[in-house]
């Protein structure tokens, strides 16, 4: 198995509302780097998000990703501005909201 290294990081600590599908924060990154999710061919940029809970009840979101320097304050405007938005709807229709904690 090959291991994907990035070169660059975005941290967010989110708080989900209820009935949230705790992907649709990685998805709204692919969205917004990718144009949707289930995309053909590889990623323009690409990156890897993950998630998970902290003890306070708010998730620690990161997203590690690969840009050229010339394109990496665009990518991660990009990233800032899905993860701000705070909100998708997924493939089964759910929508999933969260907001940005500091």
């Amino acid at each position: 198995m090959t291991q994907c290294t990035f070169s660059h990081r975005c941290e967010y600590r989110i708080r989900f509302e209820l009935g949230y599908d705790e992907r649709a924060p990685g998805g709204a990154v692919t969205v917004a780097l990718c144009g949707h999710w289930d995309h053909e061919g590889p990623c323009r940029w690409p990156h890897f998000s993950t998630i998970s809970p902290d003890p306070s009840g708010h998730h620690r979101l990161v997203v590690e990703f690969n840009a050229p320097e010339d394109e990496l304050e665009m990518v991660r405007a990009k990233i800032d501005a899905a993860v701000s938005h705070g909100q998708l709807t997924g493939p089964d229709g759910v929508v999933s909201n969260w907001a940005i904690h500091l």
